[in-house]
């Protein structure tokens, strides 16, 4: 697929990594409205790490996203069929549909077919999908290697202050020690999730927990991470690209440390002082930081920089050359990637707020 800078660009949104009803990880794929015959498109980002995975359909046209009404997916590991996907309901607005309930308001890309994956998948499996829709009128197919992991990461942390956004703001400095996978090029994605437990009062006095993720860090002090364009705290507000066009998904390759080590440095947030909605009285704090570093393919690698690309705010300014996604979709479009991970979690103090003396403490 081909892009222009001056085309029409249309999102289709896929979650590629949900866990419940915590967060998700959004992934973007602009496709070409140009195309007249609608197409079956299918995207999945497959992880062995994870207990479950999903895969998503929707059809082209140039009107936007369409929706699939008939659909099945099955699921072929290694030579053998392993199952047929289990179809997940589409999102629904929650209570009086005149309400303002956000969930009123769910935008009709999200509402595409979602199907769930509960083969478990390994290192080296060999990933077949299969989707027939509308009553076969469409067939499509994706075939992907699942990438062996690195063998461990080591990661340290420190508290310390970052300048962000013009002021000097807590954070927790991560740095992950790894060793690359000798005799072959590689290709990786750092992701840290940051859960957070909040235990208080809901509005009625009843005593309620709030569970929320975060994914988001801060990588601008990274040599590798910054494709060699790092940044200082005290130039915060410069873009390191010339542009702004980061690194949004923090994808990297193997050409900096090759057959030998590297040691990445990023910031997340420490505490979050704004409360969730519809809590009161807090009176802990859990957080657990799960930092994963995933193996991936090499079209996995330049599929998310293309996104990169297309998702930053100087995208038709910053360009000159029209911008090639990758789709790995016989017959159709869209991308299926597969990724292996190595992961360390670790899980800070709790925060304990004595509601009737305000100082708070770690325990």
């Amino acid at each position: 697929m081909r892009l222009c800078m001056k085309q029409t660009i249309f999102h289709f949104i896929i979650y590629a990594c949900i866990t419940g009803s915590l967060s998700s990880c959004e992934n973007e794929i602009p496709y070409n409205p140009e195309q007249k015959a609608p197409l079956l498109i299918m995207n999945a980002l497959l992880d062995a790490g994870e207990t479950e995975n999903f895969v998503y359909l929707n059809l082209s046209g140039t009107g936007g996203i369409g929706h699939v009404d008939d659909a099945t997916v099955t699921l072929t590991v290694n030579g053998k069929v392993t199952e047929t996907l289990e179809e997940l309901p589409p999102l629904k607005p929650v209570g009086n549909p005149d309400s303002d309930n956000p969930l009123n308001f769910i935008p009709e890309i999200n509402k595409r077919k979602k199907f769930r994956i509960h083969t478990a998948l390994q290192p080296g499996d060999v990933v077949r999908l299969e989707a027939v829709a509308e009553k076969s009128k469409y067939h499509v197919s994706a075939e992907v290697n699942v990438p062996q992991p690195i063998s461990t990461i080591h990661v340290d942390t420190t508290r310390t202050l970052l300048k962000s956004y013009g002021s000097w703001n807590a954070y927790l400095q991560f740095k992950i020690n790894m060793q690359d996978r000798k005799g072959e090029k590689n290709y990786y994605r750092l992701d840290i999730r940051q859960d957070i437990t909040v235990y208080g009062q809901d509005i009625a006095g009843k005593d309620t927990i709030i569970y929320m993720r975060n994914t988001e860090f801060i990588n601008r002090e990274d040599i590798i991470l910054t494709d060699g364009n790092p940044i200082s705290s005290d130039n915060d507000n410069n873009d390191f690209f010339g542009t702004d066009i980061k690194n949004k998904y923090n994808v990297f390759n193997d050409s900096r440390f090759t057959d030998t080590g590297c040691t990445l440095k990023v910031y997340t947030s420490l505490y979050n002082n704004n409360e969730p909605p519809h809590i009161h009285n807090v009176s802990r704090r859990s957080k657990t930081f799960t930092v994963r570093l995933l193996s991936i393919t090499e079209a996995e690698y330049r599929y998310l920089k293309a996104l990169n690309f297309i998702e930053s705010d100087d995208y038709e300014s910053a360009l000159v050359e029209p911008v090639i996604i990758p789709s790995n979709v016989k017959n159709g479009l869209g991308f299926v990637g597969a990724s292996s991970e190595t992961r360390v979690i670790l899980k800070l103090p709790d925060e304990i707020t004595d509601n009737n003396n305000p100082a708070t403490t770690d325990r």
